[in-house]
C-alpha cells in the first residue's frame, strides 16, 4: 500500500469514527429532549417507611409534578442495599430507572463474591444528596467519659467490651473496625438481626459499645441511658450540638459517614444524567424537603456525579481494606 493510500484509509477511519460520535451525540441530544416521556422507576433499597424511603418519595413525588409523568417508588430492599441496587445496574441504560444508592453498597462489594454488578463502572451518579453520621456511645457502666478515655480503657482490658451492630458487614460494624485498626485496641464485636435489637441489648447493658445512628440513640442519650462519646465525623451535628466530633477530639482520620446518592444504570445518556442532577438538585434545596431530611441527622450536601463517582471508588478501596485487616467474611 502507497503512503497516500495509507494516509487516505486514515483519514476514512478518522472520521467515520468523527460521524459515530456526531451520531451518538445527537442520539443522546434528542433522548433528552423527549425525557421523560413515560413513567420513571425509582428503586430505593430500603423498607418502605424508613427515614431513606421518606426522603425517595419527597423526590419522587416532586419529580413528577416538574416532568408532568409518574416517578414510581419501588422499594427493594436486602443484601446490605446491593438488591435494589443489582435492579438498576441491570436496567436499560435510557433514565427510565433510577435508583437511591447508600454507602454500604460499597462495603458490600468486598463482601459478596456474586454480587452481579460492580458499584464502580455498572452505574453512573446522578446526584450526591448527603450524608448520615454514626455516633460512638457506650453504657453507664463503662467507666468512660471521652474518647481518650475509653482507647486507654480498652488497652487496659483488651475484649473485654462487648461492641454491637445491626449485622455483620453494616456500617456499624466498619466503623467499629475502623476504630480498632485505628488505635490499636481490641473489642468483641456481637452482631444482631437488626439494629434495633442491637439498640434493645444495649440499653440492658448486655453489649456495652455502639456506633450507632443518631434517630435510634438520640433519645436514650439525652435520658442518660446511654453516654454519647463522639460524633464519628468531622464535624459536629444540630441535632447533638453538645457532643464532639473525632476531628474535635484531635481523630479526624476516624471518619466514617454514611452518604446517600441517586444513580442510573452506566450507559445512561449524559444529558439525561444531568436533567436529572439538575432536577433533583432543585427539590433539595426545597424548604420543606430541607426540613423534613434535616430533622435526624442528615446533612444535605448536593454534590456533582463526578464527585460522586469519585467516593465511590474511594470508599470501596478503603472498606475493602479494612475489611480484609479485620478478617471480615461475608454472610
Amino acid at each position: 500500500m502507497t503512503r497516500q493510500g495509507a494516509s487516505q484509509m486514515k483519514t476514512s477511519d478518522w472520521f467515520s469514527g468523527f460521524l459515530v460520535a456526531l451520531c451518538f451525540a445527537a442520539a443522546n441530544h434528542v433522548a433528552a429532549q423527549n425525557y421523560p416521556g413515560k413513567a420513571i422507576r425509582f428503586i430505593v433499597p430500603v423498607a418502605a417507611g424508613s427515614g431513606f424511603d421518606v426522603t425517595a418519595r419527597m423526590i419522587s413525588e416532586r419529580l413528577a409534578k416538574k416532568f408532568g409523568q409518574p416517578v414510581l417508588v419501588e422499594n427493594q430492599p436486602g443484601a446490605g442495599t446491593t438488591l435494589g441496587l443489582a435492579t438498576v445496574a441491570r436496567a436499560g441504560p435510557d433514565g427510565y430507572t433510577i435508583g437511591m444508592m447508600l454507602s454500604p453498597a460499597t462495603i458490600q462489594q468486598s463482601l459478596i463474591s456474586n454480587m452481579g454488578f460492580d458499584t464502580r463502572k455498572n452505574l453512573a451518579p446522578i446526584i450526591l444528596i448527603g450524608w448520615d453520621f454514626n455516633i460512638l456511645v457506650v453504657t453507664p457502666s463503662v467507666p468512660v467519659n471521652s474518647v481518650q478515655q475509653l482507647i486507654d480503657y480498652l488497652k487496659a482490658n483488651p475484649d473485654k467490651i462487648n461492641y454491637a451492630s445491626g449485622g455483620n458487614g453494616t456500617p456499624a460494624h466498619i466503623a467499629a473496625e475502623f476504630f480498632k485498626q485505628s488505635t490499636d485496641t481490641r473489642m468483641v464485636h456481637i452482631p444482631y438481626k437488626a439494629a434495633d435489637a442491637a439498640v434493645q441489648d444495649l440499653l440492658g447493658d448486655r453489649v456495652q459499645l455502639m456506633f450507632g445512628n443518631v434517630p435510634a440513640t438520640q433519645a436514650h442519650i439525652r435520658s442518660g441511658k446511654l453516654r454519647a462519646l463522639a460524633i464519628v465525623g468531622k464535624s459536629r451535628l444540630a441535632a447533638l450540638p453538645d457532643v464532639p466530633s473525632m476531628a474535635d477530639l484531635g481523630y479526624p482520620n476516624i471518619d466514617v459517614p454514611n452518604w446517600t446518592g441517586i444513580a442510573a444504570p452506566a450507559g445512561t445518556p449524559a444529558a439525561i444524567i444531568s436533567l436529572l442532577h439538575k432536577e433533583i438538585a432543585t427539590v433539595m434545596g426545597d424548604a420543606e424537603v430541607r426540613e423534613r431530611i434535616t430533622r435526624g441527622s442528615t446533612v444535605i450536601d448536593v454534590g456533582s456525579p463526578e464527585m460522586m463517582g469519585k467516593l465511590i471508588v474511594a470508599d470501596v478501596a478503603r472498606w475493602a481494606e479494612v475489611i480484609r485487616k479485620a478478617g471480615i467474611k461475608g454472610n
